[in-house]
């Protein structure tokens, strides 16, 4: 990334869900560094925290906003916060969520069942639903969540997954359309295999079906995966909505 592709972003307010580690974590510093004003929103204070000061020690300004996404109340709280802080936003990377109820659909429990679909696919809706106010005020803004190719096939023992990732893409179709008229774009960011402590929970070499042993792909550490995500952000004009960007290979 250069300075001058990305100047436009200086100065700007994103909120970045799941900051405290992988991909999230990256993509918080990658834009802090680059003059963004970054909200680290994620269930640990201790990691946000971490992430914030990374931020700091680079220059940058970074606020860090203990939050659990699955529920309607603190991300009320966590936009109330942003509002406080930087009077609204440009920019949101729904990016929490992850893979970690794998089951049958006969075996699966059911609570953790919704919990699954609570995380992937409800926190989507929270998200979109909290920051639409705080992005008119600034006169529009970019949505990006972040997808998975799962959500466009089946897979044995990731039903909840494979359903939240395909809700959140259609959460995604609808809002982009019902927002265009406020100048917000709503886009889905696919960043396929990528090593995080999440993704890689219990994949082994054995494992045929994962997408971390097809010989056919990508697989990349997170910091290799921000620079879409960013790009996405920096698209001047009005820009493309409604879209998946992906860098899985499948």
């Amino acid at each position: 990334m250069t300075s001058d592709i990305y100047a436009n972003l200086r100065g700007k307010t994103a909120l970045v869900t799941g900051a405290g580690l992988g991909i999230g974590a990256a993509l918080a510093l990658a834009l802090g560094k680059l003059g963004v004003n970054v909200v680290c929103a994620a269930r640990t204070q201790k990691q946000i925290d971490r992430v914030v000061q990374t931020i700091v020690d680079v220059g940058g300004c970074g606020l860090a906003v203990t939050t659990d996404v699955t529920s309607w109340t603190q991300s009320l709280a966590l936009a109330d916060a942003i509002d406080k802080g930087f009077g609204g936003l440009d920019l949101a990377f729904l990016n929490a969520g992850g893979n970690w109820q794998r089951a049958s659909i006969e075996d699966s429990d059911v609570d953790a069942w919704k919990a699954a679909i609570d995380l992937n696919l409800n926190s989507v809706f929270y998200g979109i639903k909290s920051v639409v106010p705080l992005m008119r005020k600034n006169g529009g803004g970019r949505i990006i969540l972040t997808g998975s190719a799962m959500a466009h096939y089946a897979a044995e023992n990731n039903s909840s997954y494979c359903a939240a990732k395909a809700g959140a893409r259609m959460l995604a179709n609808t809002a982009a359309q019902e927002l265009m008229a406020d100048n917000i774009t709503v886009n889905e960011f696919i960043p396929g295999p990528t090593r995080t402590l999440q993704a890689l929970n219990g994949v082994t070499k054995e494992n045929t079906e994962s997408p971390f042993n097809n010989p056919a792909e990508w697989v990349k550490e997170p910091e290799e995966v921000v620079d879409l995500m960013v790009m996405m952000a920096a698209y001047p004009g009005m820009g493309p909505t409604s879209q998946i960007f992906s860098l899985a290979r499948r």
